[in-house]
């Protein structure tokens, strides 16, 4: 349920023409005795590996000391709900990458990892068409053409898949718009003409980016997802199911606007008939 910041209610009759204000939170409210349903949070995490000719060398083994490089949001034809609090989410990201035993790099030493974080709104890459179309190793966030074809329409390369329910509805669901936060790790590069290599990736997304503040989001997403830093996923997708803050509805002043006049039929009819 979501409500506008103003809702107008007209009061029929003689007595005024109101307005009740209704100050909501960017939480769900809730009626009562009704269950807040829980926030279903996508967790999709790959670890890179190298490759020798036809044949996999395995990831590149690093440290846990980590150097936070970048922090931006991902450009976007709309708007997040509200700006994103970007000095709030560095300090969520510190306090749970601490938390599974990564260390902030000191001044006088050399980071194992350089991390970057993205996050934002938008059509995130599909998990479920992974070797289908595209890389799912690619940089880009965003879907291939090919990829959001082929996700609405039977392909041979999904077929055995697909012949599972649940596979076709996750497979679905992926392609819709979601807010989102990827955490990237990269080599620290030793030679100033190195290429930058990739040591793992994990994003985090959740549905519904139109009715859904980022800002309150956000510590819930990076917990879900800091278990799945450097660590590869034996499945396309893990959902993290959490509870959400119920949302707060106040009811204000009743200002009264303008009065509405008696209509004179209305008065008429209240006027004592002349006896005959």
């Amino acid at each position: 349920m979501r409500f506008l910041p103003f809702i107008f209610i007209f009061l029929r009759g003689p007595v005024c023409l109101a307005l009740l204000l209704l100050g909501a939170g960017t939480g769900r409210a809730v009626e009562s005795g009704e269950t807040t349903p829980p926030l279903e949070i996508g967790v999709r995490s790959s670890v890179d590996e190298r490759w020798e000719g036809v044949r996999k060398r395995g990831a590149i083994t690093h440290g846990k000391v980590y150097l936070i490089a970048s922090l931006k949001e991902s450009p976007a034809a709309r708007k997040l709900l509200r700006p994103v609090d970007e000095a709030g989410l560095l300090g969520q990201l510190r306090r749970e990458l601490n938390s599974q035993g990564f260390r902030e790099v000191r001044a006088t030493e050399t980071p194992d990892v350089v991390l970057t974080l993205l996050y934002g709104r938008g059509h995130v890459r599909n998990p479920y068409m992974a070797n289908i179309a595209g890389d799912e190793f690619s940089g880009s966030i965003a879907p291939t053409p090919m990829e959001s074809a082929l996700a609405t329409a039977v392909d041979p390369r999904l077929y055995d898949k697909r012949q599972f329910g649940y596979y076709e509805q996750k497979l679905l669901a992926a392609q819709k718009e979601k807010l989102f936060i990827r955490v990237t790790a990269w080599k620290y590069p030793t030679d100033p003409k190195e290429s930058p290599a990739q040591l793992w990736k994990t994003t985090m997304v959740v549905d519904d980016p139109d009715l859904r503040d980022l800002n309150e989001l956000y510590p819930k997403m990076l917990a879900a997802g800091v278990r799945y830093f450097d660590r590869p996923m034996k499945q396309e997708e893990e959902t993290v199911s959490t509870s959400i803050p119920e949302g707060l509805v106040t009811l204000g002043p009743l200002i009264i606007l303008e009065p509405v006049e008696p209509a004179s039929d209305t008065g008429n009819r209240n006027q004592p008939k002349p006896a005959r």
